[in-house]
This record gives C-alpha cells, sequence and structure tokens, in this order.
C-alpha cells in the first residue's frame, strides 16, 4: 500500500555532502570546516580508493604500495556547498604546516588549484587566515563517520586510536565544484554574513 505524507522525508545524514578532487586546469576555494584535518593510508585498486588495513592488507600482499591521502570539510566561496575535499600528502603539507602553527585550520581560507591537464597532475594549495565570522561556518563534518558510510565500513568508535587503519574495501564517488574563473577572497561585511 502506498503510504502518502504532506510532508518530506528526513535528509540523510550525509545529503548533499560531496567527495571532491580538484578538476584538471581548474582551481576549488573555500573555507575549511574541519578542525584538523584526517588522514589514511589507501590503494587505488579495481578502479577505486579503498584504505590499506595494515599488515593483512590483501593490495599490500599483493605488491601494491599504499599512498597516504588527507581529507578535510570545506565550504565553497563560490556555491556555498559543503563537501569534503581529498588532497595527496604532498598538496596537503600546507594544510599540515597550517595547522601545526594555529593548532587548527578551521575557518582558514583555503584554494586547491591543479595547474595540469590531466586528472592526477599535482595540487598546488595555499591556506591563509579568513576574517569571516567563523561562528556562521557550517558544523563540520564527522570525517571518520562519512567515510564509513562511503566505504561500507562498520563504524569505528568515537574513541577509536587518531592512528587506527580503517576497515576494507570502498565504493569512491566523486564530485567536481564548478570551476571558479579566478580565486577570490572573502570578506565579512560587517553585518555578520560571509560574501562571496
Amino acid at each position: 500500500m502506498i503510504q502518502w505524507s504532506n510532508t518530506l522525508p528526513q535528509p540523510g545524514e550525509f545529503a548533499g555532502i560531496r567527495l571532491l578532487r580538484v578538476p584538471p586546469k581548474q582551481s576549488y576555494q573555500g573555507l575549511v570546516t574541519s578542525t584538523l584535518l584526517q588522514g589514511c593510508p589507501t590503494h587505488y585498486a579495481e578502479r577505486r580508493t579503498q584504505p590499506c588495513t595494515g599488515e593483512t592488507c590483501r593490495h599490500c600482499l599483493a605488491g601494491l604500495v599504499p599512498r597516504f591521502l588527507v581529507y578535510l570539510s570545506i565550504c565553497s566561496t563560490r556555491t556555498r556547498a559543503h563537501a569534503v575535499l581529498e588532497l595527496t600528502a604532498l598538496a596537503a603539507q600546507p594544510v599540515n604546516d597550517y595547522q601545526t602553527r594555529h593548532g587548527s585550520i578551521r575557518g582558514a581560507l583555503l584554494t586547491a588549484e591543479r595547474a595540469g591537464n590531466r586528472p592526477n597532475s599535482p595540487v598546488r594549495v595555499t591556506i591563509c587566515p579568513d576574517d569571516s565570522d567563523h561562528r556562521l561556518l557550517p558544523p563540520e563534518v564527522d570525517l571518520r563517520r562519512f567515510f564509513a558510510l562511503l566505504w561500507h565500513l562498520d563504524e569505528e568508535p568515537a574513541n577509536a586510536d587518531i592512528d587506527s587503519p580503517p576497515g576494507p574495501s570502498i565504493r569512491n564517488t566523486i564530485h567536481n565544484d564548478p570551476p571558479t574563473q579566478a580565486p577570490h577572497h572573502t570578506n565579512n561585511n560587517g553585518n555578520g554574513r560571509i560574501l562571496p
């Protein structure tokens, strides 16, 4: 029997949150909503990114070298869309340096630019403080929970060791944010609104 309703169902836990990479010859700019970056060793196997499970990892046993990937939640300065940005460890070095200096990356303005024409061309990241009202930022994405759902993992306990590797296989969905023409700085106009 059809169950009609005059109200919409509650959105899913991560409705509208997409995992994204910087597209070739484009840039992405946003305000970081994560407090700290998160990262884990991964393998690209079977046409998707999969977490490395450590000593018993079947991909390591098959000779694939793991690659450390970094993730952070970010709110686009152009579209206001909240997303999870994926970066290589090399590209994320400025983020790590910023986090070490400031103790947090939340509210920082991040620009990631892929100069090459290939999907795996190097990404250049710049990150700096921003004068926007950080209280107006959306809450940070629970990245461990996000990936537990995305990668079909058993959910990790809340007090899991920060360095513990995640579980088995994942399904990776990629969404590219619409390209930006030229990076621009966000400013607070004095009434508490973040301006593009």
